[in-house]
Parts: structure tokens; sequence; C-alpha cells
């Protein structure tokens, strides 16, 4: 079985010409990453509301989201890129004004938190980088200005 959609989506096609679902929120980010010539491989509008729909809808648990996941995701949405492109994208954010403490300094309010994840042949090929929800529509704007 595969998981529902939980957010209202938006069927886009990729510069490669694939079809896919994009969460509605995160449309406008995904059309300015592609026109700048960056892959995304995922994103999130919400990850602890996603994770909470999906769990709620499972019969067999997830294998993580557990309650403290959701609520820590709550708010956060997520870009996966290739990490040669999200590494382009946090260096043309470090040079902006609106963004540039946010993905210099990780733990700071209102900074982005950004992992590649460690696999046992070594990293894994995306990272990902969950930015406060409310900054989307900054984003967005930071891109096309850029």
């Amino acid at each position: 079985m595969t998981d529902p959609t939980i957010h209202p989506f938006e069927t886009l096609t990729t510069p490669t010409g694939e079809r896919v679902q994009i969460d509605q929120e995160m449309t406008p980010v995904v059309r300015e990453l592609w026109s700048l010539g960056l892959m995304t491989t995922g994103c999130c509008q919400d990850v602890g509301e996603a994770t909470a729909g999906v769990r709620a809808l499972r019969a067999k648990p997830l294998g993580y989201g557990g309650d403290g996941f959701i609520v820590y995701h709550r708010g956060w949405a997520l870009l996966k890129l290739p990490i040669p492109d999200a590494m382009r994208l946090v260096a043309l954010l470090a040079e902006t004004e609106a963004f540039g403490d946010r993905v210099r300094h990780p733990w700071r309010p209102g900074s982005w938190r950004t992992n590649v994840p460690l696999e046992p042949d070594g990293l894994a090929d995306s990272a990902l980088l969950h930015l406060p929800g409310e900054q989307i529509s900054g984003l967005v704007d930071v891109l096309r200005a850029g």
C-alpha cells in the first residue's frame, strides 16, 4: 500500500520530464529551484503534520515518527536535494541578508537544520534541509531575485 497524500498538491513536470506531486505550499520553491538548475528529490510543507497524518492512516507503524518526532517537526518544511545542489543552494543563501545567518548558524531561532544521513556505505546521495515553514514565501522571493 502506498501512503496517501496528506497535503494538497500540484502535479508538476520536472526538468527531466517526470510528473511528480509537490505539496502546494512548496511548488513555488521547487519551481524556483528548478529554474536555477537545482534538482530536488523530495519536499514537504509540514513534516510533523505529514508524519502524523500518515501514521494515523496506517495499520502498521511507520518505524519512525513517534510523538516527539511529530511535535518537533510541526511547522518545519523539508527540501531534499542531491548534495552538490544542496551545497549550491546553501552557498547562494549564505550570501543573502534574509537567509545568510539562517543557513550559517544552525541552532539559532529561525535557523535551518541541514544534514546528510550516514549510511553503511558512506553518505546518502541527498541532503535534507529543514526550514521553518513561515520562511517558505521569503525563500521564494530570494530565489526569484537570485
